[in-house]
């Protein structure tokens, strides 16, 4: 069954993520260093990056997939859908002289060989080359039909404790791009990296479910 083998591919990606992130977990639980708590950060954020966007990929895959193998076709996505893939793939190409009447005209006369292409403005689709704040991945969840809701409440603790902190540990600052120092002697960051393992393994469940249930098409 082709939802399945996708399913598998994030059930895998998940399973070696899970090992390592349990590893930062039993390292806090001793030591909470700064140290400690700084290499946790760039850890957890990794994974919350990688897992993210590599559920999307599969995402992505199965909807092109679906196309070439005639499960469904590129007009039974759900028309914003549809829309969103062609601008990702119509900024790709960078086309000059595109009007709102240009677009939908080409978006009309797509064929399935055509859409199924859409794979080819992956980088653009799934934000690949962005940090992943809340953001960029609700984006990257509307692009492909997901619902982001499950991660929007959680905005402070991926923006300002875990997105944050990457981005100054990461460049060697010793303060935050809103000019305060880093905190890491209370709870605050240890709280919020518990808390995006949790997205972590939802994001598994989230795209898995897109996949199997098809969310990506219209009623």
């Amino acid at each position: 069954m082709l939802s399945e083998s996708f399913c598998n591919r994030i059930s895998d990606d998940w399973l070696w993520r899970e090992s390592e992130l349990r590893a930062v977990d039993a390292r806090l639980l001793k030591v909470s260093s700064p140290t400690d708590i700084k290499s946790g950060v760039l850890i957890v954020y990794s994974h919350w990056e990688g897992h993210f966007k590599t559920c999307a990929s599969e995402l992505l895959e199965f909807m092109c997939a679906g196309i070439k193998k005639k499960v469904f076709s590129w007009t039974d996505f759900r028309p914003e859908i549809r829309h969103r893939l062609l601008f990702c793939n119509y900024r790709r190409a960078n086309l000059p002289n595109q009007t709102h009447e240009t677009f939908i005209s080409y978006l009309n006369a797509l064929s399935d060989k055509k859409y199924s292409d859409i794979l080819k403005a992956k980088d653009e689709i799934i934000l690949i080359d962005d940090n992943l704040n809340t953001t960029k991945a609700e984006a990257i969840c509307k692009n492909l039909g997901v619902d982001p809701s499950w991660f929007i409440l959680k905005r402070i603790i991926v923006d300002e404790r875990l997105v944050e902190y990457r981005n100054a540990i990461a460049h060697g600052a010793k303060r935050l791009r809103s000019g305060d120092e880093m905190d890491l002697a209370g709870t605050d960051i240890t709280t919020a990296l518990s808390e995006v393992r949790n997205l972590i393994r939802e994001s598994r469940n989230r795209f898995q479910n897109a996949i199997t249930s098809k969310d990506f098409l219209g009623k």
